[in-house]
């Protein structure tokens, strides 16, 4: 392929996640099995005209989102993950970055030239505050981050000795994945899940962990042995991740744990770049490198301890106090 034609197809790639994005919001692939419906059946079922939906129907087939067998359109190993019931379900994943997201996007530029938020810019107010203020939007985001947790802590135990702690919190741990891994495992560990009113109103917690309500930047009740920080930091600017960790410091008692999960640029085979620009085209945010995460937690006087890798993205940076 030349540069020019490479160049032509690149920039309408968008379209292919736009077309799953549209199947995922008209649940789509909920009402499709493995032994298929006809366009008329899904047209039907989905109250949209038959034309319209044959051409989603095809998209989706020529992009391998759907199987065609004589008229007959079926699910296959990969948009079975799509539907809202399947156990490992990415359909939260695949509505969450359209949208609000890309209109943020849309105006990364402005993001380039000012260092902040293109999301803030165009809606005036942060993207967590405007999450805030919806609750369907508030609760599909962490369903959705739900989604990439249960498999970033699948191993969580396996890595990290949670058993010389008698309590455990993890501070703006959304739904709770990580730490209901933890308490699952280790039964005899008290669980703290802490996060906004809204994230825990709307929360399902199992295996008796606690959710306790409140706000990282304010105040950190004063309650466990050890604190996560996992996939926090990386939201926010410098100043406002030293307001975060300082809280932190304290609400841990003397010698204290804290253990920081983030994507290590320094530690990883895997480019950032692209997820660094998500992070301040949305919240000022950025990946940093190991030497980054440890300087801010020095500044809040914590003594780093160790590195350790969780997966193939995320390091665990072990603190003490």
């Amino acid at each position: 392929m030349s540069n020019r034609a490479f160049l032509k197809s690149f920039f309408t790639e968008h379209w292919k996640y736009m077309t799953v994005n549209a199947a995922c919001k008209l649940n789509l692939f909920d009402v499709l099995d493995e032994t298929g419906k006809t366009k008329y059946q899904i047209a039907k079922l989905l109250s949209v005209p038959e034309k319209n939906i044959e051409l989603l129907l095809k998209g989706l087939v020529s992009i391998n989102f759907l199987d065609e067998v004589e008229g007959s359109y079926k699910l296959n190993e990969r948009t079975i993950l799509l539907t809202e019931e399947h156990p490992d379900s990415l359909k939260y994943a695949c509505l969450n970055w359209s949208g609000d997201h890309m209109d943020a996007w849309i105006n990364l530029d402005v993001s380039i030239k000012t260092s902040k938020s293109a999301f803030e810019n165009k809606y005036g107010m942060g993207y967590f505050d405007y999450l805030n203020q919806d609750e369907e939007k508030l609760n599909h985001y962490h369903k959705a981050m739900f989604a990439y947790a249960k498999d970033d802590y699948r191993n969580i135990i396996d890595v990290i000795n949670f058993n010389i702690h008698k309590s455990v919190m993890d501070v703006g741990g959304g739904y709770g994945a990580a730490i209901s891994n933890i308490k699952k495992d280790l039964p005899d560990v008290e669980c703290f899940l802490f996060d906004l009113d809204e994230v825990i109103n709307k929360c399902h917690l199992e295996n008796n962990v606690k959710p306790i309500k409140g706000d990282f930047f304010i105040e950190i009740p004063k309650l466990a042995e050890a604190i996560i920080l996992s996939r926090v930091l990386h939201d926010w600017n410098d100043e406002k991740a030293n307001q975060i960790i300082n809280n932190v410091y304290q609400a841990l008692p003397e010698n204290g744990s804290l253990y920081i999960i983030e994507n290590c640029s320094d530690k990883i085979g895997v480019d950032l770049s692209l997820l660094s620009l998500n992070m301040l085209c949305m919240c000022e945010g950025y990946e940093r490198s190991s030497y980054e995460y440890i300087a801010l937690a020095n500044q809040s006087n914590f003594r780093f301890m160790e590195a350790k890798k969780l997966n193939e993205l995320q390091t665990v940076l072990i603190f003490k106090k």
